[in-house]
């Protein structure tokens, strides 16, 4: 344990997540895309926090893999989400085949630029 009090361990938080199923929906139906070579970023303007959704079809493999795929765009995501105003958007991650093989170094650093996009879109669209 660090001294000051317990460990605290570096996650996103709950608050910050996608977790309805209506939310997935709106933006697989009308939200706008960028694409990568390890993932679809798709994004909208909604109203409150800003929240992200991180998701993996079964053609990406079983359950192990589609959760890693999954996690390593969450742990990106949670290192680069500065690049995004906190209030007015959501975002979700749709993993590709090469999440699984670049490194965590490129894979963040193609989400802080992806991010970075959206950030620049939305300012201008305002």
């Amino acid at each position: 344990m660090a001294e000051g009090g317990p460990q605290r361990r570096a996650t996103l938080p709950r608050a910050e997540r996608l977790r309805v199923p209506a939310e997935f929906q709106r933006l697989f139906e009308r939200g706008a895309r960028i694409e990568r070579a390890a993932f679809v970023l798709l994004w909208i303007r909604a109203p409150g926090r800003r929240a992200a959704g991180f998701a993996a079809g079964r053609r990406l493999g079983g359950s192990v893999v589609r959760n890693r795929a999954r996690r390593r765009l969450r742990e990106a995501y949670r290192r680069e989400s500065s690049a995004l105003p906190p209030e007015g958007l959501r975002v979700c991650f749709l993993a590709r085949p090469s999440v699984l093989r670049m490194s965590f170094g490129d894979l963040s650093a193609a989400v802080g630029s992806a991010l970075a996009e959206v950030g620049r879109i939305q300012t201008r669209q305002k």
